[in-house]
């Protein structure tokens, strides 16, 4: 460095090499002002951005801090600390330096999409909305801070709501891809499918190259019974994105329902969850930032890695992933009451390949999935006679087949979904499946027809459970016509015997209810019942139980206090048939 240069010299020619992209050389200047001037605002601030941008997030927050404490009231420097705080997991933080930043600066769009989106992701949706609005009194006729409100309004339920926030959005720009994409998607919701295909067709055809618009259309063409041309669709998004995890999923959801082809269905299935995995875990960004985990999860996952050792299932990195796991777990006091565990960098690249490993168990092949000795045809006329329909079933599976997925959940590497009440799922199109899975399907057709009847197989899942939770699935209803749930944890281990199961009121849910009233709104469900007197039918739990109902009726997990060991986690296994409400 030229020690004639002045610090304003220095930091001109920091600012031309940092817009150049020669961070290197722009760091050394930056560095040398600051040793001078440890407190200079604009220094830290130029340090926090170039820190960010060579991907070093603690440092860029170190720096935005700084700048912060030098001058409080820069609305740019307070979004920018905010952001990388979000991008360390310290959404608390996060919070704090963006409202300081919107409310230096109330109409900045950018501001309120991230704060907004942090709410969002934190599920503090009316929080979400309020920061959105706050912004629109000053821009109205802002594209992105309409899409975004819509977004937040469908999530709480407000469909219509949000319709009008995209079609506000679309008067501004008629052909913006995104508005169209959002537009069409509510519009399913809203079980306005053709209006919803036809919207989703407007944007394909104006944006060919836009991939979301063909996951768009290919779920508008679901919805209307068009499976193979939707097929075609999701494959189309692929084409354009073959990284894209939605178009994977949609499509592994929708060959699940033509379960006759079962190589296609598994390996999309498969495809899915690998996509998946690469995309949550093989970002570079990961290795310089670490993450945020969920306590509960990683619980499970390092009680799993340990089941796995024991029984010499040779994961890739296995073995680092549970030493540094096991030492993360020793910080928390309660994983059912810690919410998340920092992994540092280092931590994180101990773990990194297992976390990304698609690891599904192989299945065995047998005669029978169903119980060859239960009496299919009375347990048929039982549920079609039963006002509700409701039909507990036990001995479901044949022991052999409850064997198998039995081991199927211990030994897969596939609950990946994180909920609220510290329960995990998993899903058939993203590794939850395997040729048993579908067999199961397809006798329940062949053994009770007129139950099924031609109903398509919409969905397969299951959910394992923190030992005592108390809680777990709230009180919803599902959109299919038939719902099979069953137990697999073995009987013993559930410390209630008369809990541990099943809630299923005797009304259902109202066809003009959306989606998100009657799957997520439980005040609403709740007063709703209570409204029409409903009575509840508790199902407790036992290993290789069935329940079979209909999926308007309201339905709720009953109180859960498993003994706290792998193989007692509760699980259930349930399958929806066929499609009744929007």
């Amino acid at each position: 460095m030229n020690a004639s240069l002045t610090p304003a010299d220095q930091m001109q020619l920091a600012v031309h090499f940092h817009s150049q992209g020669q961070l290197d050389n722009a760091r050394t200047l930056y560095e040398g002002v600051l040793r001078q001037f440890p407190n200079d605002f604009s220094v830290r601030y130029h340090l926090g951005l170039l820190e960010s941008q060579a991907g070093d997030v603690e440092r860029a927050a170190i720096h935005f801090g700084r700048a912060v404490q030098a001058n409080p009231h820069n609305a740019d420097a307070q979004n920018n600390l905010a952001f990388t705080l979000q991008q360390l997991g310290r959404e608390a933080e996060a919070l704090v330096a963006y409202g300081q930043a919107q409310a230096l600066r109330p109409e900045d769009a950018d501001i309120a999409i991230n704060l907004g989106l942090l709410h969002k992701q934190l599920r503090q949706l009316p929080q979400a909305l309020a920061c959105l609005e706050r912004a629109l009194q000053a821009q109205p006729q802002h594209v992105a801070l309409l899409c975004n409100r819509g977004n937040v309004l469908q999530l709480l339920g407000r469909q219509t709501d949000a319709l009008a926030s995209y079609e506000q959005a679309l008067k501004v720009e008629p052909e913006n891809p995104v508005v169209l994409c959002n537009f069409s998607n509510v519009l399913g919701e809203l079980a306005r499918y053709e209006e919803a295909l036809a919207c989703a067709e407007r944007a394909t055809r104006a944006h060919p190259g836009h991939a979301q618009a063909w996951v768009e259309r290919g779920g508008a063409l679901k919805l209307l019974g068009r499976t193979a041309e939707a097929v075609v669709s999701f494959e189309q998004a692929l084409a354009l994105e073959p990284a894209m995890v939605q178009a994977h999923t949609s499509l592994a959801a929708t060959v699940l329902s033509d379960s006759v082809d079962t190589p296609r269905v598994i390996e999309a299935g498969r495809k899915s969850l690998e996509v998946y995995l690469q995309t949550t875990w093989q970002s570079p960004r990961l290795r310089q930032t670490g993450l945020s985990l969920g306590a509960f999860k990683l619980k499970h996952d390092v009680q799993q890695a340990r089941w796995l050792q024991q029984h010499g299932h040779d994961v890739p990195g296995l073995a680092t992933f549970l030493k540094t796991g096991e030492a993360l777990l020793k910080q928390v006091q309660d994983p059912a009451t810690t919410r998340v565990v920092r992994a540092s960098p280092t931590e994180f690249a101990r773990m990194q390949a297992y976390l990304g490993a698609s690891w599904v168990h192989a299945m065995p092949s047998m005669p029978d999935v169903l119980n060859p000795d239960n009496d299919w045809r009375a347990l048929e006329e039982a549920y079609l006679a039963g006002t509700p329909e409701i039909l507990v079933i036990d001995n479901f599976l044949s022991g052999p087949a409850l064997n198998a997925f039995q081991e199927f959940a211990h030994a897969s590497r596939v609950w990946h979904g994180e909920y609220a009440n510290s329960y995990l799922g998993a899903f058939a199109n993203r590794g939850f499946n395997s040729p048993l899975h579908l067999q199961l399907a397809r006798e329940l057709r062949q053994r009770m027809p007129r139950v099924f009847h031609d109903y398509l197989l919409t969905q397969i899942w299951g959910f394992k459970y923190e030992p005592a939770v108390t809680r777990g699935i709230n009180v919803h209803a599902d959109f299919a016509k038939v719902n099979l749930n069953f137990w697999i944890a073995p009987s013993e281990h559930n410390l209630d015997p008369d809990s541990g199961g099943l809630k299923v009121y005797d009304v259902p849910a109202p066809d003009d209810w959306t989606f998100g009233q009657y799957n997520n709104d439980s005040t609403r469900i709740y007063s709703f019942l209570q409204q029409h007197e409903a009575k509840c039918i508790t199902v407790p739990h036992r290993c290789n139980r069935a329940v079979l109902f209909n999926s308007a009726l309201f339905h709720e997990t009953d109180t859960i206090r498993f003994v706290d060991s792998y193989e007692s986690r509760r699980v259930n296994m349930t399958y929806l048939f066929g499609r009744q409400l929007r």
